[in-house]
């Protein structure tokens, strides 16, 4: 038996920790025990999933203890999954005795509109880099572009690289037209509303002014429309009170955090992600599996763009996001892309087995 240690892992459930739960649910049970840190209480996940507690990395006695116990019961594979390179974890892991470290890149720069914390996350970042190459053993990228901020050239040319997409399993992507209509008669929408769609946490980076603006926008040419927002974070308040002061509440649905989000997303016409940065977005692999056009910005890795229902925008005006959103609508012919996602290396089955063979290959 394998034993790996996974972190960390939060209560917001963005996409990293989403991917994390994925491996967790996927990975082969007989060969491998995962266990997932998070720093949040364990009982804010579902109780299938083995998480433990962790202190943050600056309580840094704490933390080493927690490395050493850890150590202990077996489990020398220590997955690091971070936004950017944040050195501490992983330096007291390598001093409380783990041999086998692996950093897995999952963004393309900080999220964090604060100067003073944004400034010390890039010193950090950038002490961090350089540090690498002493202290991990294998490092995995979502995307070219999280790669190349994460690592520096050394790191991505060596033998302990791996160039890893995000990926989903493609089996619960089936379109269902039906399901779509409950999920409208369910918040009183009409079956001929245009229903514009947007998933992801309410941090800086989702740029959620750009997306009420591109909606503001939408609302002028068809007043029928509307806006689902899935999610939840530190900035949700903020933009209800965006969407109160621009008096269009009654158009613009605050789900939170759902559990059936590809049930929702069959009501959706429409995605938008006009992120400012990502790593490499599974809601864009999922809006083509499930045959929905997304809108991305030009900011986000070209390697989302899978199939003709992914185009990119900048994000300097809102108005050509609202032109492709009203020209899209009830033109969509519904193809299934599965079988080409697969073929292109985003079938999460096909991505845990390379998982697995990362961590057989560290044994």
């Amino acid at each position: 038996m394998i034993k790996v240690i996974e972190l960390p892992i939060d209560k917001d459930m963005g996409g990293l920790t989403s991917y994390v739960l994925q491996l967790y649910r996927m990975i082969d049970k007989k060969e491998f025990e995962l266990t997932l840190l998070s720093y949040d209480d364990p009982q804010n996940f579902d109780v299938n999933y083995n998480v433990e507690t962790v202190s943050r990395p600056y309580h840094i006695i704490q933390f080493y203890k927690k490395m050493k116990c850890l150590l202990s019961e077996g489990k020398d594979i220590i997955h690091f999954h971070q936004s950017y390179v944040n050195i501490i974890p992983i330096l007291i892991a390598k001093l409380a005795g783990f041999k086998t470290i692996i950093l897995h890149a999952h963004s393309s720069s900080i999220d964090d509109n604060r100067k003073i914390v944004r400034f010390l996350k890039t010193g950090l970042h950038k002490v961090g880099r350089f540090l690498l190459p002493y202290l991990v053993d294998t490092y995995i990228g979502c995307s070219t572009k999280a790669s190349e901020w994460m690592f520096p050239r050394k790191c991505i040319d060596s033998d302990s690289y791996y160039l890893l997409h995000n990926a989903i399993d493609l089996d619960l992507y089936d379109r269902n037209i039906n399901l779509g209509l409950e999920v409208r008669q369910k918040f009183n929408i009409p079956k001929d509303a245009l229903v514009v769609g947007h998933i992801g946490r309410f941090t800086p980076v989702k740029n959620h002014p750009f997306i009420i603006d591109i909606f503001k926008e939408v609302l002028k040419q068809n007043p029928n429309s509307y806006l689902f927002l899935l999610g939840d974070g530190v900035e949700r308040h903020k933009i209800e009170s965006l969407v109160k002061s621009a008096a269009i509440s009654d158009k613009v649905i605050f789900m939170g955090y759902v559990n059936n989000t590809v049930d929702i997303m069959q009501a959706i016409d429409i995605m938008i992600l006009p992120s400012l940065f990502e790593g490499l977005p599974l809601i864009a692999i999922e809006s083509q599996a499930l045959g929905i056009p997304i809108l991305v910005s030009d900011t986000i890795t070209q390697e989302v763009v899978l199939t003709d229902l992914c185009r990119t925008l900048p994000i300097d005006n809102p108005k050509p996001w609202a032109y492709e959103i009203i020209s899209k609508f009830g033109k969509n012919k519904y193809i299934d892309y599965r079988a080409r996602i697969k073929e292109l290396g985003y079938d999460s089955s096909v991505a845990i087995k390379k998982i697995e063979n990362i961590y057989k290959g560290k044994q």
